[in-house]
C-alpha cells in the first residue's frame, strides 16, 4: 500500500502545471503595496507602552496627546510619526469603549427578547447569543498586524489557492487514466483495485495538506518579516471584518479554528473532486465540473458583495456551500444558527459536520463507482 501511495503522489507532483499555477498565485498575492519595516517597528515601539488593558490612566495620557495634536492641526503645524501613532491609539481606545457600551445595550435588549420569546427555539437562540456576547472581552489593545494578515490570508487568497490547486492538481487523477488507457491497468491490478483507489484518494488528501501548509508558511514568513508575531492576545472583535462577531476568541484561537475548518472543508472538496474525476473520462470535463462547484458560489458571493441584489434563499444556499466553508470568514463574522431538533447549532459546527458528511459520501461513492467499473469489465 505504501508503494502505491508513493507512486500516486509522484504522479501528482510530477505535473508541471501545479508549480506554474502555485508560483503565479503566490506572485499575485505578493504584488501588494510596499510596507516600510522600519516604520512598522517604530509604530510597535509606540504601542508597547499602551498595550494590554485599557485603563483610565492610559486614556488620560492619550487625551493630552490628542489635544496637542488637534491644536497642531488647527495651527497647521507638523505632527510627528509618534504623535500620529498615539493619536490613532487614542481613537482606538475611544472606539473600543463605545463598542463595549453598545454590546452592553445589545445584551440588555436580548434579555428582554428572551422574556418575550414566542417559541422555545427562539428563546434558546437568543439566550445563546446573549451568553456569547457577555463572554467577549475587547478591553485590551495590542499591535496585531502580524496575526491580522495571517488570518486575512485565509479568507482572501488562501482558500482560493487551495481550491485552484486542488482542481488542477487532482481533478485529472482518474480522468487522465481513462484518456490514456491506463484505466485497464487500474481495474486489473494485482495490487487490488480497492487498494489502488484508496492510494489515489490518500495521495489527493496529502497533496491538499501540502498546499495548505505551503501557503500557510508563506503567510507566516511574510507576516513575521513585515510586522512580527505580536498581538495574538487581541480579541477577534479587534479586526474590522469581525466587529460584530459574537465569538469570544483571541486571534490565536481564531487562527487555529479557522485553519482547522478550512482544512476539513478543503479535504471534503478534494474528495468531491476525486469523485467527479472517477465519473469523467475527459480531463477537461472533470476540471470544469470541479471548478463550477467552487466557482459558481464564488461568483454569487462576489456579486452580492459588490452591490448585487441580496436574496435570502441565495444566502442560505451559500452558507451551506463548500466554498463558504473553505473561505471560513462568514462562519465567524456574525451570529448564525441552524434549528436542529429545536436546538440552535452554530454555523461553524454545521460547517464541520456537513464537510465531513460530504467528504465521507464522496469517498464512498468513488469506491462504489470504481467497483462498478470493475464488475462491468
Amino acid at each position: 500500500m505504501f508503494q502505491l501511495l508513493k507512486f500516486e503522489l509522484y504522479k501528482i507532483y510530477k505535473q508541471k502545471s501545479i508549480y506554474i499555477l502555485f508560483i503565479l498565485l503566490i506572485a499575485i498575492v505578493s504584488s501588494g503595496g510596499f510596507v516600510d519595516r522600519q516604520n512598522e517597528r517604530a509604530i510597535y515601539q509606540d504601542y508597547q507602552k499602551f498595550e494590554g488593558k485599557i485603563t483610565k490612566e492610559k486614556m488620560a495620557e492619550l487625551e493630552i496627546v490628542r489635544d496637542e495634536v488637534n491644536e497642531k492641526f488647527d495651527n497647521g503645524e507638523e505632527v510627528t510619526s509618534e504623535e500620529h501613532t498615539l493619536y490613532g491609539i487614542s481613537e482606538l481606545f475611544s472606539f473600543r469603549i463605545a463598542r463595549m457600551q453598545e454590546r452592553e445595550h445589545e445584551i440588555a435588549g436580548l434579555a428582554s427578547e428572551i422574556n418575550n420569546a414566542t417559541s422555545s427555539y427562539k428563546m434558546k437562540k437568543t439566550a445563546l447569543k446573549k451568553d456569547m456576547l457577555a463572554s467577549i472581552d475587547s478591553s485590551q489593545l495590542y499591535y496585531q498586524k502580524g496575526p491580522a494578515i495571517m488570518i486575512d490570508m485565509i479568507y482572501t487568497f488562501g482558500f482560493v489557492i487551495t481550491a485552484f490547486m486542488t482542481i488542477i492538481g487532482i481533478g485529472p487523477i482518474f480522468s487522465k487514466e481513462y484518456s490514456s488507457g491506463m484505466d485497464q491497468f487500474l481495474l486489473s491490478s494485482k495490487f487490488g483495485r480497492s487498494k489502488l483507489v484508496t492510494a489515489k484518494i490518500l495521495a489527493s488528501l496529502l497533496f491538499i495538506l501540502s498546499i495548505v501548509s505551503a501557503w500557510s508558511l508563506y503567510s507566516f514568513a511574510k507576516a513575521y518579516y513585515l510586522f512580527g508575531m505580536h498581538g495574538w492576545k487581541s480579541s477577534l472583535q479587534s479586526l474590522y471584518e469581525f466587529i460584530e462577531s459574537p465569538y469570544s476568541y483571541n486571534l490565536m484561537k481564531t487562527f487555529f479554528a479557522m485553519m482547522t475548518i478550512h482544512i476539513i472543508a478543503a479535504l471534503a472538496f478534494g474528495l468531491i473532486t476525486v469523485f467527479i474525476s472517477s465519473l469523467s473520462k475527459k480531463v477537461m470535463v472533470s476540471i470544469l465540473a470541479s471548478g463550477m462547484i467552487f466557482g459558481i458560489p464564488l461568483v454569487f458571493d462576489t456579486l452580492l458583495d459588490y452591490g448585487g441584489t441580496t436574496k435570502i434563499m441565495v444566502e442560505q444556499i451559500l452558507n451551506l456551500s463548500i466554498y463558504r466553508f473553505m473561505k471560513v470568514k462568514e462562519l465567524f463574522s456574525g451570529f448564525y444558527t441552524y434549528n436542529i431538533f429545536g436546538t440552535p447549532i452554530l454555523h461553524p459546527i454545521v460547517a464541520v459536520v456537513v464537510s465531513v458528511g460530504l467528504g465521507g459520501l464522496a469517498w464512498y461513492m468513488t469506491k462504489w463507482v470504481m467497483k462498478r467499473r470493475q464488475v462491468s469489465i
